[in-house]
């Protein structure tokens, strides 16, 4: 038999088993399949899977000819310059870096077990020493010990769509085995690192076809065995890519946070203008599939206004080929309602970038990894947010960050309606499997009625109640002086509220929007866009509107039983005589409509 997860109830002193069903996901026991022997040092465990061999350190650049087949790569700090060389390593051991470094993102999708941030590995390893790396638990091992490759299954059938993430594309096929039919994320990075040239180097030597050339090349074998792939235009750091030939040579004081994603993009137009030819070619070579476009460091909508105009009025993508954007910073989450209004087909969230942009951690150093977590409430609420306000205007949502490997971040998603989730292949499985499980609780639901019917139920409520109040003050003695009693208003508890947190917010920002702002939008006028990066004199500051700003949830607004209402405070006594007059004429009709305007 196979564990089972039952749910009983217990009465008096009678325990009744109400449902069992099998367990199909687990934590797992971190002592679980554990090696036992000399461990040498411990690190962040980064791509799964245990490999044995000889250790050779690398220095520099140079060294990387010394690593032959089944070594064990070690080094301070990996970077798209040794992707190469960490092909033909059986596993990989990093001073620094985090769990989204290149070394753990580059070794997963190999399939290399991996551990990264483990401080000394260069000073405390020898060169030629034989060594386990276990990078399951994080853990280096004295001697050779048996090893185990990270398997990949293929995912059980869901409705959220189950994509993978490929960057290289000789590891396509690899991907392929998990069944998934879509690629959520392919980096460009990946591929121009393998041509050894900075994309500069190929427009300062006009050669700029040549760059679409090995582009072409890349994306054809990747988008092959799948039936739809997104690319990301480039988004190259200048620490990273310091060595390929062409590149700048000075590093910023803070990378993260310099010129890359979409601004270097609009900054070097040939380049972007490139990438969009050699994602048109791919659309045109296979017209059956489904490509996606998306800008990575979106800040404003000005940035995707003006990638679309390259892409449609002077590359002229096909119809085959969507445009999207990636979400991974608080300025995106912010203003995401404007961006969404820019006509954008889809979004992903970077959840590497947006974590580390929202909790301030360099998710490089390893020195503050303990606090780096996806799943921090701050992280999540973005995402919800964001997850909304798309559905409100028909935009596809998916996720193509490492998070989406993570069980509980897939049920987070797939309880807040995500379409599509973006996993290392071979994470793939276990999520679908988690996914498979949420969904098949969420169908014995009761079914929600929609979007337009309850904003029915709650405008219906709320006039049945106002309409109680006016017959209670209109049903008084005709004539009489008395003050007029005080009258309970009935406030429902509002029915499913915790589904309703989209329909109440649209409510409250459009109470929240001025008379000024709504004459605005009837006209057509838009608030200019704040343009970072762009000059001073070709932009227009803009302070981003309240309702993008400030995400708001109903439960800051559930009721949850009836309350009456003071009213005794309205002194009829002292009311004009000609506006209560009794007499049940047009006047009394204004009074009371003038009572009400209180509410």
């Amino acid at each position: 038999g196979k564990p089972q997860d039952i749910e009983f109830a217990i009465e008096g002193s009678e325990i009744y088993i109400v449902q069992s069903r099998p367990i199909t996901t687990k934590a797992h026991d971190k002592d679980e399949g554990e090696i036992k022997g000399e461990i040498l040092l411990s690190g962040l465990g980064a791509s799964p899977g245990i490999g044995s061999g000889v250790v050779k350190i690398i220095k520099n650049l140079d060294d990387l000819d010394k690593i032959k087949k089944g070594d064990v790569l070690v080094t301070t700090m990996t970077n798209p310059d040794m992707v190469v060389a960490m092909q033909r390593a059986v596993a990989i051991i990093t001073d620094e870096g985090g769990v989204t470094s290149h070394a753990s993102i580059v070794s997963r999708e190999m399939g290399i077990p991996a551990i990264v941030g483990t401080g000394n590995a260069t000073t405390k390893l020898k060169e030629g020493q034989i060594l386990t790396v276990d990078g399951n638990n994080g853990k280096v091992y004295e001697g050779r010990m048996q090893t185990q490759e990270a398997e990949i299954k293929r995912i059980v059938p869901t409705k959220t769509k189950i994509k993978v993430i490929v960057d290289l594309p000789d590891y396509a096929e690899r991907a392929a085995k998990s069944g998934a039919k879509a690629v959520g994320l392919v980096r460009l990075e990946g591929i121009i690192a393998s041509s050894g040239k900075h994309p500069l180097k190929y427009a300062k030597e006009k050669k700029i076809e040549d760059y679409v050339s090995v582009l072409v090349k890349g994306l054809k074998k990747i988008a092959e065995p799948f039936e739809e792939i997104w690319v990301r235009s480039s988004d190259i750091r200048s620490d990273e890519f310091r060595n390929l030939e062409g590149a700048p040579k000075e590093v910023e004081g803070n990378p993260m946070l310099g010129n890359h994603g979409i601004r270097f993009s609009l900054r070097h137009t040939e380049i972007l203008s490139a990438e969009l030819t050699a994602i048109k070619e791919v659309a045109d070579e296979f017209p059956e599939k489904k490509i996606g476009l998306m800008a990575p460091q979106i800040i404003s909508a000005a940035e995707i206004k003006e990638m679309k105009r390259i892409a449609i009025e002077e590359v002229g993508i096909p119809k085959n080929v969507k445009i999207g954007i990636m979400v991974e910073t608080p300025a995106a989450v912010q203003i995401i309602n404007k961006l969404c209004e820019e006509g954008i087909d889809f979004i992903s969230f970077g959840t590497n970038d947006l974590t580390q942009f929202t909790l301030a951690i360099d998710r490089n150093n390893s020195e503050v990894q303990y606090l780096y977590d996806e799943m921090n409430p701050a992280v999540l609420n973005s995402i919800r947010y964001v997850i909304r306000r798309c559905k409100h205007y028909g935009v596809e949502t998916s996720i193509c960050g490492q998070a989406g490997s993570r069980e509980e971040m897939a049920k987070f998603l797939v309880h807040e309606g995500i379409d599509s989730v973006s996993v290392n292949a071979d994470a793939a499985f276990n999520v679908s499997q988690v996914i498979a499980e949420i969904e098949s609780r969420k169908e014995k639901e009761p079914e929600y009625k929609g979007r337009e019917d309850a904003i029915k139920e709650f405008k219906k409520e709320k006039e049945e109640a106002r309409k109680e109040f006016r017959e209670e003050i209109l049903a008084r003695d005709e004539g009489s002086k008395k003050e007029p009693p005080i009258a309970p208003i009935a406030v429902v508890p509002m029915k499913n509220s915790d589904k309703l947190d989209e329909d109440i917010q649209d409510i409250i920002l459009r109470e929240l929007e001025s008379e000024a702002e709504r004459e605005r939008e009837q006209v057509g006028e838009q608030p200019d866009e704040y343009n970072p990066g762009i000059p001073v004199e070709e932009a227009k500051a803009e302070i981003p509107s309240l309702n993008d700003a400030i995400p708001v949830d109903s439960s800051d607004f559930n009721m949850t039983e009836e309350k009456e209402v003071d009213l005794s405070f309205m002194d009829v006594e002292k009311l004009p005589e000609k506006e209560w007059d009794g007499e049940g004429n047009k006047e009394e009709e204004n009074s009371e409509d003038k009572v009400l305007d209180i509410f």
